[in-house]
């Protein structure tokens, strides 16, 4: 073998190491930034997350049901999600605190919103919501029926302290609200604890998670 030709194969030997080590760089290059994009997805979907739970933490709430107030709509047992702050709508089934009992939580369904139009005939409460701006409302003799009244009145038999509370009353006052169970002879609600206000409502019921076979939205 020349010398010439051994010089000619140490060239070649020398620039397949070259391109072996461009290769290697290139895939170590190639990994870091795999790597690096791994790592930020990963810090992304931990944010996303904290996030999620932060919000839930923040605007939802979870109850368990005790008690029959609200048969057949909640059974006892039943677990609810509340949405926390929602101002509530005709209707809708809320959670609030009694004045006197702080710490404990009512779930109720709101039949009387703030400007409804309400009157007294001794213990029983009326409230229409459909009274027109600057209509008086009807005044009945005690043993008017309830076919006499305007439609859309809700007739409530309420307590002689209620009733001293609403005394004088034409509307239901701003960021007050008249709720009642659904099941009205087992249940403790506007009827005995009067108007209920905005700040003492905790929010709107939107869920029930259990049990799984009435798993869904509620109204």
């Amino acid at each position: 073998m020349t010398k010439q030709h051994r010089d000619k194969m140490a060239v070649s030997k020398k620039k397949r190491g070259k391109k072996k080590s461009v290769a290697t760089d290139q895939n170590m290059e190639d990994y870091r930034r795999l790597k690096y994009k791994l790592k930020l997805m990963k810090n992304i979907l931990m944010a996303c997350i904290v996030l999620v739970c932060i919000f839930f933490l923040i605007t939802l709430k979870t109850h368990r049901v005790s008690g029959v107030s609200m048969a057949p709509t909640f059974a006892n047992k039943d677990r609810i999600v509340v949405t926390k702050g929602k101002t509530p709508s005709r209707l809708d089934i809320v959670t609030f605190s009694p004045k006197d009992k702080p710490k404990d939580s009512y779930v109720k369904r709101v039949v009387g919103l703030p400007g409804d139009t309400i009157w007294l005939e001794e213990n029983k409460l009326f409230i229409n919501h459909q009274i027109k701006e600057g209509t008086k409302a009807p005044v009945s003799n005690t043993d008017k029926r309830a076919i006499d009244l305007p439609d859309g009145t809700i007739k409530i038999n309420v307590s002689v302290d209620v009733m001293n509370q609403l005394a004088g009353l034409t509307k239901i006052p701003k960021n007050h609200y008249f709720l009642l169970g659904d099941n009205r002879n087992h249940s403790t609600d506007s009827r005995m604890m009067g108007l209920i206000e905005e700040n003492q409502i905790e929010g709107v019921v939107s869920f029930r998670y259990y049990p799984l076979n009435k798993f869904g939205f509620v109204r």
